[in-house]
């Protein structure tokens, strides 16, 4: 008996649209050839630096990393462990750079920057999110309970999941255009514990099992990103006005589309340990337990966010304030805490 999906969308069909949508192999040897020979004497010397700090640590780490590494692990770049923590450690170096020296950068104009960083990243996420629903519909997935594979199929969804982990480097840019306009009261806790946690998982699963499971939390991530990223370009683009008005009542939908995607992660996780037999799971269990309590503590932050910025509105439509909110603000990232949120380089009240 054929199903809805069988018919509506073949494999045979989502075959010929994921072949035209892989990524090529030749790009990621490309960008990795690039990338190392530009950073290769700094990467080099970081990773003697920190090992032999702490040589017993990483002998141990790396050995017990190698136990769970995927065959495709070996095929994709920037999966280093040193590479991680070079990119993390220069991320945290970057916020206390501009959260203390930024004043003498100076405040400049970086509209057309966001612009281009936004729209991107709405592009880049659109290519991600289709074609991992193709390539996992063309490796003959299901929604749930799906194996991290070793076929070609699999490596076509694995190296979209991949592209998905090192776009968290770019999003980071999100932090660098806030630092750079001086809007210090949005790099809150939430934000670069997103930013950073998000990127350390998803190295964890490229690592330990790409493709499979890890396929659904991809997509639907940049499928939130399609919409997000796109908002943030039209608010850039119309930063007051008739459109911008408009706009602003779509500032909390933003949130609850986040926290939507992240309920549905944490039904993939419950589906997988609770429903399916642990005979028949397919994915590491490992890494589903880690995506459920992630999930859990994003939605903890975001909907204590949420109630928090729904208050602040509340309380300034009450008082008739004429101050401008912050999500009228050039760039305003509605997904983020406002400044109830402890806050980064901010210095206490005397």
């Amino acid at each position: 008996m054929t199903s809805f999906v069988d018919t509506i969308f073949p494999i045979e069909t989502a075959e010929k649209w994921a072949s035209v949508l892989e990524v090529p192999d030749a790009l990621i040897d490309k960008c990795a050839q690039l990338t190392f020979q530009t950073l290769a004497p700094l990467l080099n010397t970081f990773e003697h630096v920190v090992h032999d700090a702490f040589p017993d640590f990483f002998d141990y780490s790396i050995k017990v990393l190698d136990s769970v590494k995927h065959p495709f692990a070996d095929r994709l770049p920037f999966l280093s462990p040193y590479h991680v923590l070079f990119a993390v450690g220069t991320y945290f170096f970057l916020i206390a750079f501009f959260c203390y020296f930024g004043k003498t950068v100076g405040k400049g104009n970086y509209k057309l920057l966001g612009l281009l960083h936004n729209y991107g990243l709405h592009v880049l996420s659109l290519y991600m999110s289709v074609g991992l629903a193709v390539s996992a519909r063309a490796a003959g997935y299901s929604l749930w309970n799906n194996a991290a594979g070793t076929s070609d199929k699999d490596y076509r969804v694995a190296k979209f999941v991949w592209v998905f982990y090192v776009s968290k480097v770019p999003e980071w840019f999100d932090t660098v255009l806030m630092l750079l306009k001086h809007n210090y009261h949005q790099v809150s806790v939430l934000h670069v514990y997103h930013h950073v946690t998000i990127f350390v998982i998803w190295w964890l699963a490229c690592w330990m099992a790409p493709g499979g499971e890890a396929y659904y939390s991809a997509m639907v991530n940049s499928g939130v990103h399609v919409v997000m990223y796109f908002y943030y370009f039209v608010t850039m683009l119309f930063p007051s006005g008739g459109i911008r008005k408009f706009l602003n009542n779509f500032k909390f939908v933003i949130t609850k589309g986040q926290m939507t995607q992240f309920a549905f992660n944490c039904l993939q996780s419950v589906y997988d340990l609770l429903w399916v037999p642990r005979s028949e799971l397919k994915y590491s269990a490992g890494l589903l337990q880690l995506l459920f309590w992630y999930m859990i503590s994003l939605l903890c932050l975001f909907g204590n966010f949420l109630l928090k910025g729904k208050s602040k509105a509340r309380a300034q439509k009450g008082e008739g304030s004429q101050t401008k909110p912050h999500a009228k603000q050039e760039g305003y990232r509605p997904a983020e805490p406002l400044s109830q949120t402890p806050q980064f380089g901010e210095k206490k009240k005397q």
